[in-house]
């Protein structure tokens, strides 16, 4: 009767040890896993700084257009003496504005890096790092 005892408790030592190299290999898969989500979260991260610097600098050209009309608007009016305002081309205003992300894109098509950008086409660091990532260049 001792050997069956003997038998079933080896055979329940190497299960629990088969059942340990199991947890184990699952453990670091699972850390494996946990590393990458970290990292993807990461860049996840920084699109979201880029994307709101992009948008703070929107707003700010936004603003600045927007006191050019008002003046050209002003001014417009002073000339001709209008009691009321008339409504001016907005469209005819954004044509004239400089295409600073399309000259910015095709700086990043031809290589351009961030420094670049920034000195060249007067983008925030973030700009610029989120257009040569959308656009395809490299870091």
């Amino acid at each position: 009767m001792s050997d069956y005892l003997l038998m079933a408790v080896t055979a329940t030592v190497i299960l629990v040890a088969l059942v340990l190299v199991w947890l184990l290999r699952q453990q670091h898969k699972l850390k494996q896993d946990c590393r990458l989500l970290a990292a993807q979260l990461q860049r996840n991260n920084e699109d979201v700084a880029g994307l709101c610097s992009a948008a703070v600098a929107v707003d700010q050209h936004m603003a600045a257009n927007d006191a050019r009309l008002d003046d050209l608007i002003d001014a417009v009016n002073a000339a001709y003496q209008a009691p009321a305002p008339q409504p001016v081309s907005v469209a005819n205003s954004i044509d004239e504005q400089p295409q600073d992300y399309d000259d910015a894109i095709q700086k990043i098509r031809r290589g351009a890096g961030v420094d670049e950008l920034v000195k060249d086409c007067g983008l925030t660091r973030d700009e610029a790092v989120l257009l040569i990532r959308l656009h395809g260049g490299k870091r």
